[in-house]
């Protein structure tokens, strides 16, 4: 395990005295949750909810990776953030770690504000002993799984749409791996997404939980339940399942046969966001922009008429010219909503921000 274990102090022992007297995490247990480091890849519905717990529940370290920004539409379900996050358009990463600060204070909380992809997971997976799957996409899920398995690193898989959602962890060597279970990705357009069924609060916020707790468990004793299982419920229809999941597929391309082939795709110069009427567009070089500079040449459009409206921060500059809304990060990436083309979406950030 990463970290070192420590006795707690008193003040530590009584913020967390009613999980301590649960026998199966007691002062030990405890302990190793404070000695853990955790990855979640993505800080929304599911993501958030699941820093707010793992925070609480006293883990030490937690690595939080995301994209975007806080959103008025993420309000609905996603209890971190608030509307003071949404004005100034502050990145999820950044909020959560904010936020999480006021909640506990003895947990390190290291935000990421970037594009989780092949070229940078492997590096984000240092350290850690546990990810929780925080993605909104099967291709971020792919990814993780090729690299959680190559890594030996045991992740807790959650997704959710509508009033459904499932949870299992998986463990390489012990459980099946993501493609065991799907051994292929499902063509664009053909599964719900939030974006085009929406999603209940508490759908997300359950199955959060029973990522949670499946994390906290793997982090007290080590131990993959036995047979692996799958939960799935649907807060709706209040219907729960528990499903216990098949053996390892030796012939699996990822867990069996060892081929990474997720890893070894390039991330597309731009992309369209699946649901969302929006594109991510990636910099063609590592090169920091300038948003003082950009923001003051804008403006000046704006004046003479031939620009919209600019916001810029620290984290992230905006222009939204309707029917379009251009999002610059600090790592170069842009987020254009208003269209799902690509092409188009890299011709208004080349016109726009210069790259």
């Amino acid at each position: 395990m990463t970290g070192v274990e420590r006795p707690l102090p008193p003040p530590t022992a009584d913020r967390y005295s009613r999980q301590i007297l649960y026998p199966p995490i007691g002062a030990a247990g405890q302990a190793r949750l404070r000695a853990a480091r955790v990855l979640l890849t993505g800080c929304g519905g599911l993501g958030a909810e699941a820093a707010s717990l793992l925070a609480r529940a006293g883990v030490g370290f937690l690595r939080i990776v995301d994209r975007d920004v806080v959103e008025l539409t993420n309000l609905q379900r996603q209890s971190l953030f608030d509307e003071t996050d949404v004005r100034d358009c502050i990145p999820k990463a950044v909020a959560a770690a904010r936020h999480l600060a006021a909640i506990n204070s003895e947990v390190v909380v290291e935000p990421v504000v970037t594009d989780l992809h092949a070229g940078n997971l492997a590096e984000l997976l240092e350290g850690v002993d546990l990810v929780v799957d925080g993605f909104d996409n099967f291709e971020g899920r792919y990814l993780l799984n090729d690299a959680c398995v190559r890594a030996g690193l045991p992740w807790v898989h959650g997704a959710c749409v509508g009033s459904y959602g499932v949870s299992t962890l998986i463990v390489p060597g012990k459980t099946p791996c993501f493609r065991c279970l799907q051994p292929e990705l499902p063509p664009p357009g053909s599964t719900p997404t939030c974006d085009t069924v929406g999603i209940l609060g508490p759908a997300a916020h359950l199955i959060a939980s029973l990522e949670v707790a499946r994390a906290l468990r793997w982090l007290v004793t080590r131990e993959a339940p036995q047979p692996p299982v799958l939960v799935s419920a649907d807060v709706w229809d209040l219907r729960f399942q528990h499903v216990e999941l098949p053996p390892r597929d030796p012939r699996c391309p990822c867990c069996g046969e060892r081929r990474f082939e997720f890893l070894e795709r390039g991330p597309a110069p731009a992309e369209a966001l699946c649901g969302r009427d929006s594109v991510l567009v990636r910099p063609p070089s590592a090169a920091a922009p300038d948003f003082t500079a950009i923001a003051t040449r804008l403006r000046r459009a704006h004046a003479e008429g031939g620009s919209g409206e600019v916001l810029a921060n620290e984290f992230v500059l905006r222009l939204r010219k309707p029917p379009h809304e251009l999002t610059l990060f600090s790592d170069g990436r842009a987020i254009v909503k208003g269209t799902d083309d690509p092409a188009l979406a890299r011709s208004l950030v080349a016109r726009w921000f210069g790259a």
